[in-house]
């Protein structure tokens, strides 16, 4: 039964990196001078995060059971690790969210309509090394709050 957590844990975490890799990748490049404008409806970047959503939702929920095993293994306080966790996700998410308001604001002036912020040009922002840590980061911190059986 071990063995095959392990192994699941492995593969969702596999499927999580590759979705947000490709979704990073095929994130088309926002140029104002309109020689690489893509038009369209649709975002087709996050394809590659929207269809394997359960199995990346699936990789961070069992994460946190992964987490709760190595912090047995370490003699650190909870309340160290707690502020580990805490203190790279708050970094990582105020450098997203202000990446995300400058880009967008950055864009804004060559639309004549109001873009949003989840947009065919700002995948890269949303899905990337860094938000994938602060997912982790998130995973880690809930361990701590997991219920033993007795």
């Amino acid at each position: 039964m071990r063995f095959l957590f392990l192994l699941s844990v492995v593969i969702s975490g596999i499927v999580s990196v590759v979705g947000f890799a490709f979704t990073n990748m095929t994130t088309t490049s926002f140029d104002p001078t309109g020689d690489n404008f893509v038009g369209g409806n649709g975002n087709p970047g996050l394809m590659f995060v929207m269809f394997p959503m359960l199995i990346i939702l699936y990789f961070f929920f069992a994460m946190m059971f992964v987490f709760e095993k190595l912090h047995e293994h370490f003699s650190v306080k909870r309340k160290l690790f707690q502020a580990c966790y805490s203190g790279v996700f708050v970094l990582i998410f105020g450098m997203t969210i202000y990446q995300i308001v400058s880009f967008r604001n950055e864009m804004n002036p060559y639309f004549e309509y109001e873009i949003s912020y989840l947009n065919l040009f700002s995948n890269h922002l949303f899905f990337n090394f860094w938000t994938f840590i602060a997912c982790l980061c998130v995973s880690g911190f809930c361990s701590f709050y997991l219920k033993k059986r007795m």
